[in-house]
């Protein structure tokens, strides 16, 4: 019986000491996120948005010019103007989500910041309740925390593609955009020129 007591309190003792650590490892792993997290904030702030605005709004502009110019019967189109008109759209393409994509891509980093900090807080805290009523273990620890880290890994694909679209679509139009203009030029002259004939006849 006496050598029951040391060991029951050393697996006492053992038991506060792996809670202890597991708790550790989760605050860690937390912190490392929330670090690669200001890291992709950074990375999302150094993206040209002025410039994807512009160049986005600008080919939407000719875009719709293009339609317009078409439906007139004096404008006519060759076939080496649909391989314009495509790079127009391909650009279009690129960039026609980027705005909703970078929204979206700053409100998740700023709804992850809050989630991380506020269970690093209740880590921190010994709480063993939730605001929803649940009961906080290390189950429930550790599956929080593999959400979080999850939901960042996500956000850095998300960031990723959208930087990539619109980096194509920033080359995309400075490759294509003197002939985009040029055509509008010509396409905007035949259009004048029907406009001036139809007067003449009048």
């Amino acid at each position: 019986m006496k050598n029951l007591l040391p060991l029951a309190i050393l697996s006492i003792g053992l038991l506060f000491s792996l809670s202890g650590c597991i708790e550790d490892n989760n605050i860690q792993s937390l912190n490392s996120t929330y670090s690669k997290l200001e890291r992709l904030e950074l990375w999302a702030q150094k993206a040209p948005l002025d410039s994807i605005n512009s160049v986005r709004d600008r080919l939407k502009g000719a875009k719709e010019d293009l339609i317009w110019l078409g439906a007139d019967s004096n404008v006519v189109f060759i076939k080496s103007d649909a391989l314009v008109i495509e790079e127009l759209s391909k650009a279009s393409r690129y960039l026609k989500d980027a705005p909703s994509r970078f929204i979206g891509v700053f409100n998740e980093i700023t709804r992850c910041k809050s989630q991380i900090s506020g269970l690093i807080g209740l880590i921190k805290s010994g709480a063993e309740i939730d605001a929803l009523g649940d009961s906080i273990d290390n189950t429930y620890i550790k599956h929080n925390t593999l959400i979080e880290i999850e939901a960042v890994i996500k956000l850095e694909k998300v960031l990723t593609e959208t930087l990539k679209l619109s980096r194509l679509g920033l080359e995309s139009d400075s490759a294509s955009w003197s002939d985009i203009d040029s055509l509008l030029l010509v396409k905007r002259g035949q259009w004048a020129q029907g406009i001036a004939n139809v007067g003449e006849e009048l």
